[in-house]
Parts: C-alpha cells; structure tokens; sequence
C-alpha cells in the first residue's frame, strides 16, 4: 500500500515520482534528520514512527512532533538553500522513501497533481502540529496519553475492534515524547489506566483493553 498523498496521486504523476524514490531503513534511535545539515532530501515515512525535536539549553531534548507512516519529514527540501533546522529521530523501525529536494521540485513543475497532492498533505501536518499545540496548552497529561493511545490503537487494529495490541515496541519515554510529559510521569498513568481495567502491559506491549474507556479518559482527566 502507498503512504499518504501518494496513493491519491493520477498514476501520471505518480509513476516518474516513485522512479526517482529509493528505499531505506533505519533501526530504533537512529538519526535521520541533523538540524544543521542541507535540506536535501524529503522523506515519506512507510513505517515506523520519527521523532522531531530541537536542542534546548544544556543540550536538552524539546520534541516538536511524532509523526507516522504517510506523513512527510524534510519539508524544507521544498525550498532552496535552507536547512532542515529540527532532528529526526525514528522512534521505531523505520522505512521510508527519499526523494531529492531537486528532482522534487522539477517534478512538481511537470505535474501539477503532484504540488497539489504535497501542498495538501503539508496542510494536514501544520493543523496536525496546531493541534498538537492546542492539547499541550489545554488539555491534561491523562488525556493526552489517552489520544495518543488511541491513534496508535487506529494505526494497529480496525476501527471496530475493541481490544488492539498496539504494533511495534513502545517504551514509556517514547509515549513521553510524544505527549510532551515525563517517563515517571507515564508510567504513573499507565498504571492508573491499567488499574481501570483499560489497557494490558507488558515489556514494551501495550494492548488497549477498553477503547470506549481510553475516549472517555480523552474527553475527562482521571482527578476530574
């Protein structure tokens, strides 16, 4: 299956991109982006998930956002002679399809489909990021963990299902990272949830026991 914009693309635009793609992995923690290097290169994430994140005082990691399969890193490689100004970190096995910031941008001259496909696709990430924003300023840790859950739950089962083993190996930093909270504090509510009867842990296995109860946690902190 295609990632993101690309399974929407008219097989006109379509083929001559993927021909000037190539393929590679990256094992968990492995850097994809340097925030000084130049931006080059976009890439499609196919699996796996990556972490972007600047360098706070005293080297302190500030993570910006996760994204997932479909979703695009390297955006400044739409542009000319910038870098990418954030790192990128895969959070799990990675895949992902690489594209040249050149060979990019003379495709999207030949083909308009492929400008509005990209320019859509960028749309999605700045509202995913803003809301990403809204939830760290009004909502509280729980919730958010329970959002996260169960987009990691969508991504892992149908719909329909109301248990799902979350894919993948996810540590309680990686859930951190990606809430904008603590390991300590995760932890903490993992428990909490698990003691609602909500989720099953294990060593790095989450398994989401109680979907209509990860949504009601999402719509209610635990202490309200």
């Amino acid at each position: 299956m295609l990632p993101g914009f690309l399974a929407a693309l008219p097989e006109a635009a379509r083929t001559p991109l993927l021909a000037a793609t190539r393929q590679h992995q990256w094992s968990r923690g492995s850097a994809l982006l340097h925030a000084d290097d130049p931006a080059e290169t976009l890439y499609v994430l196919q699996s796996g998930h990556a972490r972007l994140y600047r360098l706070g005082s005293g080297a302190r990691e500030v993570t910006v956002n996760v994204h997932g399969p479909g979703e695009l890193l390297g955006l400044t490689s739409l542009l000319t002679g910038g870098t990418y100004g954030l790192y990128a970190e895969a959070m799990d096995d990675l895949a992902a399809l690489m594209i040249g910031g050149e060979a990019l941008r003379e495709l999207m001259g030949r083909f308009p489909d492929l400008s509005v496909a990209l320019s859509t696709q960028v749309v999605r990430q700045t509202r995913g990021l803003q809301d990403r924003l809204s939830q760290l300023v009004f909502l509280e840790v729980s919730q958010r963990l329970a959002l996260a859950l169960l987009e990691l739950a969508n991504e892992s089962g149908e719909a329909g299902d109301s248990q799902v083993a979350l894919r993948g190996r996810i540590s309680h930093q990686d859930l951190a990272h990606a809430v904008g909270s603590t390991r300590e504090t995760i932890t903490k509510l993992l428990g909490e949830f698990r003691a609602k009867g909500l989720l099953d842990l294990g060593y790095r296995r989450i398994v989401v026991m109680d979907r209509n109860g990860l949504e009601k946690a999402a719509r209610q902190p635990l202490n309200a």
